[in-house]
């Protein structure tokens, strides 16, 4: 074996020799450290033990995408707590970050322009849809937007709407509103409506809008979308903590606008408002209303989602108590088994 005495290399005499692999060994350079960011993914692991996720592939996917996105890269080496939580918030919905799928993605996000950007998990109206199916609440989902030149005829809550339009068109005029077909378990059908009017209510709310940035302004359809999907997986049926966990995250983390259901209403109390007044005193579309309202309560099941809509919808007090009292006293009534997921 040819060797190299040690004082070639340092010019202080030792009695042993290197090889030379043992030369090549010890110039080698050392292992490069992992980056900050990095670490901040692979310290999420432990959220994924109780996800249906496989954490390695949504290693992959997160890294993948920022990689890609050398803003985002950036956003996430400042604020490295903001990934932390977007990866905890991606193990908690149980929506992967395939970008093939559409469900789900790491976007960086300002909700103030005083304010430093975030990396936050983004959750698609397709993701919102996935939730229900996964779970078992709907069978399917479709969420479409309506313009001024379809042709468009809503039937109720639980019918198809009439939709008839040329969808290569591109002149179909300005968007009127939007809606969403749930197919439930037991065959029937859900259908949320939803006016242009609803959906800028709930744009206005946003404080990245306000300041004329943020998803409403690069994503404007698609926003809309998500906010009839919104509204519309409240009347699905089930308990589902993962939607509420995803509703959460957009409404108050991300600032999408919806919390104005939870901020600019606050809870109702019967101290708050007045006594119902008699049914004579009230209109005939009130009642209609109402009677609707309380009546798809009843059928699925679901006061608190009626409670929202009536607080959200019917802004005089007197005829708001009304509509909560005809709301309490359905309440009280046993609900028919053949009634409920109808």
């Amino acid at each position: 074996m040819v060797g190299l005495h040690l004082s070639h290399l340092s010019g202080n005499y030792r009695p042993e020799f290197l090889t030379r692999k043992d030369l090549f060994m010890n110039q080698a350079p050392q292992a490069v450290q992992p980056a900050q960011w990095h670490q901040i993914i692979e310290s999420s692991k432990d959220k994924f033990n109780s996800s249906s996720l496989d954490f390695k592939q949504e290693q992959i996917f997160a890294t993948q995408q920022l990689m890609n996105n050398s803003y985002l890269l950036d956003v996430a080496k400042k604020n490295l707590s903001s990934l932390r939580l977007a990866m905890y918030n991606v193990a908690a919905v149980g929506l992967t970050l395939n970008p093939n799928q559409g469900l789900a993605f790491l976007v960086p996000r300002r909700l103030r322009r005083n304010e430093d950007a975030k990396v936050m998990l983004d959750i698609s109206y397709r993701g919102l849809i996935a939730i229900g199916v996964e779970t078992g609440a709907i069978r399917w989902a479709k969420a479409e937007l309506v313009y001024e030149k379809d042709q468009f005829s809503y039937k109720g809550p639980a019918e198809k709407p009439d939709h008839v339009c040329d969808p290569f068109s591109t002149d179909r005029g300005s968007i009127r509103g939007g809606y969403c077909i749930a197919e439930l378990p037991s065959g029937g059908v859900l259908v949320e409506a939803m006016s242009k009017a609803d959906m800028d209510k709930i744009r206005d709310v946003s404080e990245a809008f306000k300041k004329g940035f943020g998803p409403w302004v690069d994503w404007a359809e698609q926003m809309m979308l998500k906010s009839i999907v919104k509204r519309a997986s409240k009347w699905w049926p089930i308990s589902n903590p993962r939607m509420a966990q995803a509703l959460r995250i957009l409404n108050e983390e991300n600032g999408e606008g919806l919390a104005i259901l939870a901020n600019q209403h606050k809870p109702v109390t019967p101290s708050a408002l007045p006594a119902p007044p008699p049914r004579e005193e009230l209109s005939a579309q009130l009642l209609n209303t109402v009677k609707n309202l309380v009546d798809r309560a009843k059928n699925q099941n679901a006061f608190e989602a009626c409670k929202e809509v009536m607080v959200e919808r019917i802004k005089d007090p007197s005829e708001l108590a009304y509509a909560l009292d005809e709301l309490d006293k359905a309440k009280a009534q046993p609900v028919p088994s053949s009634a409920v997921n109808q």
